[in-house]
C-alpha cells in the first residue's frame, strides 16, 4: 500500500512528506516498511557514503513503520494511535519496538534502500506484547444467548432461515469433533483487527480477547486471516467447524446468526478449540 507519511505525534515523529511503501500482513505475522537513503555530501570516502546512506534509509524507514503501526487497527475501536495516546507504557514499549525493528532487506539502486519488519504477534517484541493488556482473570464463554430477534441489530442482515445450522456454507461437514472455528466472512468486506470480537445477529459476543489466556493471543494472535480454504486456514486444523458469516459488525467483528453461535459453544465444549483460538476468518 502506498502511504503518505505525515505527523505520529503519539511517538514523537515528523517526517517530511514522501511517497513510501508500508504494509501490514496478518496471513505472515509482520508488519513492513520501506525507507531510502542518500549519503551526506561530505561523507567522504565511498564505504563512508554508503554507512551515511544506510543510516539514513533506517530512519526513513523506521518513521515510515511508525505511521504504517498508528493505523493498526487494535480492536474496532481502538487503533494503536489511540493506545499510544491514552497510555504512556504503551507509547514507551512502542518506542522500543520501532528501534529494534529488524532490516530483513537492503539494497543499492541510486539511493540505498532497506525493508525494515516488525512481528504483528509474538512473546517479545512485536506489536502484540506492547499493545495487548494482560488479563488476570478469564472470562467463561457464555452458556446462554439471547434468542434470534425478528430484525437483526445489523442493518442488512437478516435472520437465519435455514434451520439449526444457520447459513449453509458450501463446504461438506464431517462432523465432529472440530479441531478448530473457519468463519467464511468473504463479501462482507471483513477488515483484521489483533483483538476481533465473534459477535451473533442478537448482539451476544461469543469469542473475544475476555475469554481467552492472554499470553497465548500475544504469542500468536486471536484470529488467523486467509483469502480461502487453502491459504492460511491450517490454524483450525484438519476438520475446522465452517461457518457462513452473514455480516461485519463496526467493520471489524465478524456475525454469525444465533443459531450457529450456539452450535459453535456448543462443539467448543467439546474439543475447546475457542480456548486455544484455533480460529480463522475467510475475507
Amino acid at each position: 500500500m502506498k502511504r503518505k507519511i505525515g505527523l505520529f505525534a503519539a511517538l514523537g515523529f515528523f517526517v517530511l512528506s514522501v511517497v513510501a511503501f508500508a504494509a501490514t500482513n496478518y496471513e505472515e505475522n509482520y508488519i513492513e516498511a520501506d525507507g531510502y537513503g542518500l549519503p551526506a555530501e561530505t561523507a567522504g570516502t565511498a564505504a563512508q557514503e554508503r554507512l551515511t546512506a544506510r543510516r539514513a534509509a533506517i530512519a526513513d524507514a523506521q518513521r515510515v513503520l511508525a505511521e504504517q503501526l498508528a493505523t493498526v487497527q487494535v480492536d474496532a475501536e481502538t487503533t494503536v494511535q489511540d493506545a499510544a495516546l491514552k497510555s504512556d507504557v504503551v507509547k514507551t514499549k512502542v518506542s522500543m519496538l520501532l528501534e529494534g525493528s529488524r532490516v530483513i532487506k537492503e539494497y543499492e539502486d541510486g539511493a540505498y534502500r532497506v525493508t525494515v519488519a516488525v512481528p504483528l504477534f509474538g512473546e517479545r517484541s512485536s506489536l502484540a506484547a506492547a499493545v495487548l493488556p494482560q488479563t488476570v482473570i478469564r472470562q467463561p464463554f457464555p452458556r446462554v444467548l439471547k434468542p434470534e430477534p425478528a430484525e437483526s441489530r445489523y442493518p442488512g442482515i437478516r435472520p437465519s432461515t435455514e434451520g439449526a445450522d444457520g447459513w449453509s456454507t458450501g463446504y461438506p461437514d464431517n462432523g465432529g469433533p472440530y479441531t478448530g472455528l473457519i468463519v467464511d466472512c468473504r463479501g462482507l468486506e471483513l477488515r483484521p483487527a489483533m483483538s476481533p470480537v465473534i459477535k451473533t445477529t442478537a448482539g451476544d459476543s461469543i469469542y473475544g480477547y475476555k475469554n481467552l489466556d492472554s499470553a497465548q493471543v500475544i504469542r500468536r494472535g486471536m484470529a488467523g486471516y486467509a483469502k480461502d480454504m487453502k491459504e492460511n486456514a491450517a490454524r483450525a486444523g484438519d476438520n475446522p467447524l465452517i461457518i457462513r458469516g452473514v455480516g461485519v459488525d463496526r467493520y471489524f467483528n465478524p456475525v454469525v446468526t444465533t443459531a450457529d453461535g450456539e452450535r459453535i459453544l456448543a462443539e467448543n465444549e467439546k474439543t475447546h478449540f475457542l480456548d486455544a483460538a484455533a480460529v480463522v476468518f475467510i475475507r
